[in-house]
């Protein structure tokens, strides 16, 4: 070759067919970013509404924890006064004030029209209502289970 030419590139015959270099991963396209922003709101909305949730319910551990624990160290008479108590306590977390004010046998009946059949408070026979009232109170192993686990049902179920 003379000095003064350079060389020249050849073309090869198939060169239209040659597909070009691929378009690289990264950065990906902006649709991306915000897919992925959109994602990950959603999750954080999702946390922060249970969490929330967790809090709000606090008030049902505490008196679920109460009725499932001390029963067994409590008289009879206790126990249902527990019970009532409880049921009260989480009205009033609810913000329903007037409702837990009522009396034990009107509050009761409200209580079951909004609760299934099989776990209505009017089952559990007139002790539930009329045995806090007494000086005497003697229940049977099976009415002291009904009535903690009615009592623990509206507890876990109740929308107030």
């Amino acid at each position: 070759m003379p000095a003064g030419q350079t060389q020249a590139t050849m073309s090869l015959p198939n060169e239209a067919y040659l597909l070009p270099e691929s378009i690289p991963m990264w950065p990906p396209a902006w649709w991306t970013w915000l897919i992925l922003a959109l994602l990950l709101l959603l999750i954080g909305a999702f946390v922060f509404h249970r969490y929330r949730r967790h809090k709000k319910r606090a008030y049902r551990r505490e008196a679920l924890n109460a009725i499932t624990k001390a029963p067994s160290d409590l008289s009879d008479k206790e126990c249902i006064l527990l019970c009532h108590e409880m049921i009260r306590r989480c009205l009033i977390s609810e913000n329903k004030i007037e409702m837990a004010a009522l009396p034990s046998s009107a509050l009761l009946e409200k209580i079951d029209l909004t609760m299934p059949k099989k776990y209505q408070f009017s089952l559990l026979g007139n002790a539930f209502f009329d045995d806090p009232y007494r000086n005497k109170v003697e229940l049977t192993p099976e009415q002291r289970s009904a009535m903690i686990k009615t009592t623990s049902y509206w507890i876990r179920k109740h929308h107030a």
